[in-house]
């Protein structure tokens, strides 16, 4: 005969009830109609709704970084065989490596946008520029010369 544990009975009940009273909550009922419907207070209908959304998100968090862990693994095992035919010279091996690198970059969020401060050489923050930039025409040798006072007509 099989012992009972009344604790683990309790915790599936409230898991069951929390899993009804978000599903009641997913469906658009109010609280007051959650507890209603469950024959809880309305604080309890609260709490129980509350409580499941942090179990999906924690499960959610835990399933991320499994896949994560995974999706690493899978990339070392990628560049260890590629590996094994770039020391050969094939090119598409050392193709395979780059990608893989990259996309193992992507994982750990090196690959992140990085801000970018303007600031003069001492450090000082200036505006970023805006509006519209002009690129002079080109110009020829002379004009050139001629403009910035340099004669280096003598040198080829």
């Amino acid at each position: 005969m099989a012992i009972q544990n009344p604790g683990r009975s309790q915790r599936a009940k409230t898991a069951e009830l929390r899993k009804k009273a978000l599903e009641l909550r997913t469906l658009g009922l109010s609280y007051r109609h959650i507890a209603d419907q469950l024959a809880i207070s309305k604080t309890a209908a609260y709490r129980h709704v509350v409580k499941a959304i942090e179990t999906l998100e924690n499960e959610s968090r835990e399933d991320a970084r499994v896949n994560r862990r995974l999706d690493l693994e899978r990339l070392d095992w990628i560049i260890r065989e590629a590996m094994k035919q770039s020391l050969k010279g094939d090119l598409q091996a050392m193709d395979r490596i780059m990608k893989a690198i990259d996309r193992r970059a992507r994982i750990y969020g090196f690959n992140a946008p990085q801000k970018v401060a303007h600031t003069t050489p001492d450090g000082t923050e200036v505006a970023p520029p805006t509006g519209v930039v002009l690129i002079p025409e080109p110009m020829s040798r002379e004009e050139w010369l001629k403009q910035y006072g340099r004669d280096d007509t003598d040198s080829p």
